[in-house]
């Protein structure tokens, strides 16, 4: 059977990252919004290269495809609007949160190592997390 490689993902963020960028400039009430998103784009571009040990106590939803696709189609609801470049951008970042769900409930896909949590951890370290 025929694998499928997630771990080049970090596209889907420059997405998330530029359609807060379009927010910045489009009225000053969608600035914090912006930089809301902006914040997002950056924090799943940083988890596709690296996982802070202690991420996946707090924000355990980064770690599970129902849980990311559910975040970027949050993004991509909240930039729904404005600009046709707006709206092309939103659309393709709903689309790949779609996807993220749809992958969720295929059993023969596996999450990559980048979503894998603390199941590389050992028992005492789990303990302790406890």
């Amino acid at each position: 059977m025929e694998t499928i490689n997630l771990d080049d993902s970090v596209e889907s963020s420059y997405g998330v990252v530029l359609c807060g960028v379009t927010e910045l400039f489009s009225r000053f009430d969608y600035f914090f919004q912006g930089l809301f998103v902006i914040g997002i784009g950056i924090l799943i571009g940083y988890l596709e290269f690296r996982i802070p040990p202690k991420l996946f106590t707090y924000a355990s939803s980064f770690f599970s495809f129902l849980g990311r696709g559910s975040i970027y189609i949050l993004i991509s609801v909240l930039n729904l609007h404005g600009s046709f470049i707006r709206y092309i951008i939103a659309l393709v970042i709903l689309l790949i949160g779609v996807l993220y769900i749809a992958l969720e409930f295929l059993p023969s896909i596996k999450p990559p190592s980048n979503m894998q949590g603390e199941t590389g951890l050992s028992d005492d370290i789990l303990d302790d997390i406890i």
